[in-house]
């Protein structure tokens, strides 16, 4: 008897489900409008779309994998629930809507599933009805993957913002975090996987770098190295490509971007910017409201500093200190007076020190209040952006538009702002010297800024691809 019939024998009670198309409408009429479920579910099947493409899946195994990830939390539904497991209750409806067995056998068993059962006697006891899923399930382990690397409510995420994600929700002892770090060797075996299967679809040995600048590649007020510069000349050479992506003003970089001999093209203020050829042009939405903002902060006594493409701007009177912090990172000072609006503004920096905790939940309440998201990029500043953009739009517009698979890339960062990115891209790096809240999100640990550690993953990048494809450093990956 195969896993649709057998399902359909121990829950016959579900009627009106007969052999329907599994389509996002059908998956959105479980849940109200606005649903963080919904939202999850359909990211996982977005990840899996990419996946899909990026592998070169064919349609059949396409399909299965897109469906899977779509609804294989549709279980939770209330109009669902014949026993409150989600997975099963989830194989029970996909039976009687006419999914075939690899697609019900991949939501039946995904994420933890064989690990909960263990503790929920009443359910494994229905779970021995069922042969455990075989290794070539090849779904199943897409599906998986797809769930870890997505939020609750339908981010992308890293494997390790996932696990923080969990420690924040459920506490740093809980059974949830304990669950993801036991299945996290799978995923991380099956992204090992993707990452090769997508270098060889691409015919791309190396992968698209994506690296932020300050304490990241270049400590603040250094030059860039020469062990560096060698390197990422190293890298280029072997076919790799690199684009610098910073919360500093494309301006302030020029000169870097000509000691590096990087093509580009780059992006800066947050992924609002971006420079080829040396032509510095707008990207994405801009901050609405911007004088409101710009008010409210005055009146609290918090100086700030507007960017617009064409430089910095400030109504309040900067302190020699914050002045300084600018020097310091060589970004161009701000101008005095009315900020100009004539094609937006990008961002509104913050001079908010993260030990000062009381104007930090201001600054950030302030954003959410305008429906604008708040990022730290320094220990100093904390900025309001737009919502939903950031350097992760950067990176994947910037591989789109150059016809590059977009899963086929590393960020390197050290920031708050850096997250996106790293949730975007098909592996993620944190220098040593990062952020407390970054080095928990990254999938690799690699040496800090001072030790040059961007220049040496990128010669690991390249020793690991002498075989035609790159593959994961393991002697850096993340211990969560």
């Amino acid at each position: 008897m195969n896993l649709s019939c057998k399902l359909k024998e121990l829950f016959p009670n579900i009627t009106g489900t007969e052999n329907i198309l599994l389509t996002d409408e059908v998956a959105s009429s479980f849940y109200p409008q606005g649903s963080t479920r919904l939202a999850h579910m359909r990211q996982a099947a977005r990840t899996a779309e990419r996946i899909s493409k990026q592998t070169g899946l064919s349609a059949e195994r396409a399909e299965n994998l897109i469906t899977a990830a779509l609804f294989h939390d549709v279980g939770y539904s209330e109009k669902l629930q014949q026993t409150g497991f989600h997975p099963l209750d989830g194989a029970a409806y996909l039976a009687y809507a006419g999914a075939n067995d690899e697609v019900i056998e991949a939501v039946l068993w995904h994420s933890s599933t064989a690990r909960d059962i263990q503790f929920l006697p009443e359910i494994n006891k229905i779970y021995q009805n069922f042969t455990p899923p075989p290794e070539s399930n090849l779904t199943l382990k897409g599906v998986s993957y797809c769930d870890f690397r997505t939020s609750p409510i339908g981010q992308s995420f890293t494997f390790g913002q996932r696990i923080a994600e969990f420690q924040k929700r459920f506490g740093p002892d809980s059974d949830a975090k304990a669950i993801a770090k036991v299945t996290l060797p799978k995923a991380r075996a099956t992204q090992a996987s993707y990452i090769e299967d997508i270098s060889n679809h691409q015919q791309q040995p190396l992968p698209w770098v994506f690296c932020d600048i300050d304490n990241t590649l270049i400590a603040p007020g250094k030059k860039l190295n020469d062990d560096t510069i060698q390197a990422i000349s190293r890298y280029e050479n072997a076919g790799g490509r690199m684009s610098l992506i910073t919360g500093k003003h494309l301006i302030s970089i020029r000169d870097l971007l000509i000691d590096t001999g990087l093509e580009g093209p780059h992006s800066g203020v947050n992924g609002s910017m971006m420079i080829k050829d040396d032509a510095l042009t707008p990207y994405g939405p801009t901050v609405t409201e911007y004088e409101k903002i710009e008010d409210i902060l005055i009146a609290e006594g918090i100086n700030y500093a507007s960017y617009v493409a064409d430089g910095i701007w400030t109504r309040a009177k900067l302190t020699e200190d914050e002045i300084q912090s600018y020097v310091e990172v060589g970004e161009i000072l701000p101008q005095s007076g009315a900020t100009p609006n004539e094609g937006g503004i990008f961002k509104v920096l913050t001079y908010s020190n993260r030990k000062d905790r009381a104007r930090c939940k201001f600054v950030r309440k302030l954003a959410a209040d305008h429906g604008l998201a708040c990022v730290r990029t320094a220990d100093g500043f904390l900025e309001i952006c737009p919502e939903g953009h950031g350097k992760h739009a950067a990176a994947i517009h910037i591989m789109r538009e150059a016809g590059w698979h977009d899963l086929n890339s590393v960020s390197i960062g050290d920031s708050e702002n850096d997250l996106t990115m790293f949730g975007a891209t098909g592996l993620s790096a944190a220098v040593a010297n990062g952020a407390e809240e970054v080095l928990p999100s990254a999938d690799l640990h690699i040496p800090s800024c001072e030790d040059n550690g961007v220049a040496q993953l990128l010669d690991a990048l390249v020793e690991s691809a002498r075989e035609g494809c790159w593959s994961i450093p393991q002697k850096w990956l993340a211990e969560y």
